[in-house]
């Protein structure tokens, strides 16, 4: 009796294998650049909505601020709150911690001036009246 003729092992890599690895490399490296500018101009796109909706918002936000400013009661109550103006006949206090001046007292310089002596103009005169002695 023959021996059984040995099994016909297959190849790994036919030809056909070899070709559609080949298209499908091809494919990849082609398509590779089209799709990564498409992603990158949807993000570009996505950030462009989002700073217009954050734009938006802030016009929206200084029209509110515009109406504002535009009342001259509002105008009134930031002078008086913000620089402390009063108004004729308004009755203003000033709450001064113990130990402290109060900023009246702070620019006038009246106590600034009391505790350095006398000013300059006076020691001027006092000087000039020496040296004409």
């Amino acid at each position: 009796m023959q021996p059984p003729p040995p099994a016909r092992t297959r190849p790994v890599l036919t030809g056909r294998a070899l070709v559609l690895g080949g298209v499908v490399v091809l494919l990849v490296v082609l398509l590779a650049a089209p799709i990564h500018r498409y992603l990158s101009s949807r993000s570009d796109v996505n950030t462009a909505a989002q700073q217009l909706r954050h734009d938006r918002a802030q016009l929206a936000q200084l029209h509110h601020q515009k109406a504002l400013w535009s009342d001259p009661g509002f105008i009134q109550q930031q002078a008086r709150a913000r620089l402390q103006f009063a108004m004729p006949g308004d009755t203003v206090y000033v709450v001064v911690d113990k130990g402290q001046r109060s900023d009246i007292q702070k620019t006038t310089g009246s106590s600034a001036a009391q505790a350095g002596g006398p000013g300059w103009n006076v020691r001027l005169m006092d000087s000039l009246r020496a040296a004409a002695k």
